[in-house]
């Protein structure tokens, strides 16, 4: 049985959730325009709201950018608190630009200051040359106004090459980010694992086989230089 202060807790997460649906505006990803809102574990009253609008290239070939547009707002009444907007932040062309999710780990870079994350997905819908890969980035509150502090890091990628319907590879890195107990300029370094798996398929007589080869671990620690994480060209990018 719920004691009465057990029911009032439940009561009050209620009420927020209640508040924060009403507030928060989620837009199934269309081909040109999304948005996001989920409330924030670490303050329950606050929500995190991310907005991306396609604007295509003069060109003409299916090719553009989509702008972001990211805040933190009041759980009640969506009214901004800290607002963050990059104009051409994600491109998209061949690989495609394809989802935008809010990342709510937990980041606490240093004991006052807690960051949040997004993750852009992006795709090339191909079977002779697949590919998939999601990029993460980290961004903290400074007052009225968010801040970018990691960006560009791979997180999931998987890619490959296909000369019919068998022969071939793929490709898979999974890569999970961890705040580890050092520091610099005041914030936690960043401990990056990555995993990965190399599948090839071959063909014998009619038919296809597979064979998974598990690529060996590797773990990297990034460091905050007083502005940003220092990520690796071999971390980042296509």
């Amino acid at each position: 049985m719920l004691t009465p202060t057990r029911l009032l807790i439940a009561f009050s997460f209620l009420a927020v959730s209640t508040q924060v649906n009403a507030a928060c505006t989620t837009q199934s990803f269309d081909g040109t325009s999304m948005s996001r809102c989920n409330v924030w574990p670490a303050f329950p009253s606050q929500a995190i709201s991310v907005k991306s609008t396609y604007l295509a290239d003069s060109g003409g070939d299916d090719a553009g950018v989509f702008d972001l547009d990211l805040s933190i707002v009041n759980a009640s009444n969506a009214k901004p608190i800290a607002t963050y907007r990059k104009p051409g932040a994600f491109n998209s062309d061949a690989v495609r630009f394809d989802d935008l999710r809010i990342d709510t780990a937990r980041y606490r870079l240093a004991p006052e200051v807690r960051a949040f994350g997004l993750r852009a997905k992006f795709v090339h819908s191909s079977h002779a040359i697949p590919y998939e890969k999601t990029d993460l980035a980290l961004y903290v509150r400074e007052g009225d106004e968010l801040r970018p502090v990691l960006e560009g890091l791979v997180v999931y990628k998987n890619n490959g090459e296909f000369t019919n319907d068998c022969e071939g590879y793929t490709r898979e890195i999974r890569r999970t980010l961890e705040v580890g107990p050092s520091s610099h300029h005041g914030f936690a370094d960043l401990i990056v694992t990555t995993r990965g798996t190399k599948m090839k398929n071959t063909r014998s007589a009619s038919q296809c086989v597979s064979k998974t080869t598990h690529l060996k671990s590797q773990q990297i620690t990034l460091t905050y230089d007083g502005q940003q994480y220092i990520v690796p060209e071999d971390l980042r990018g296509y």
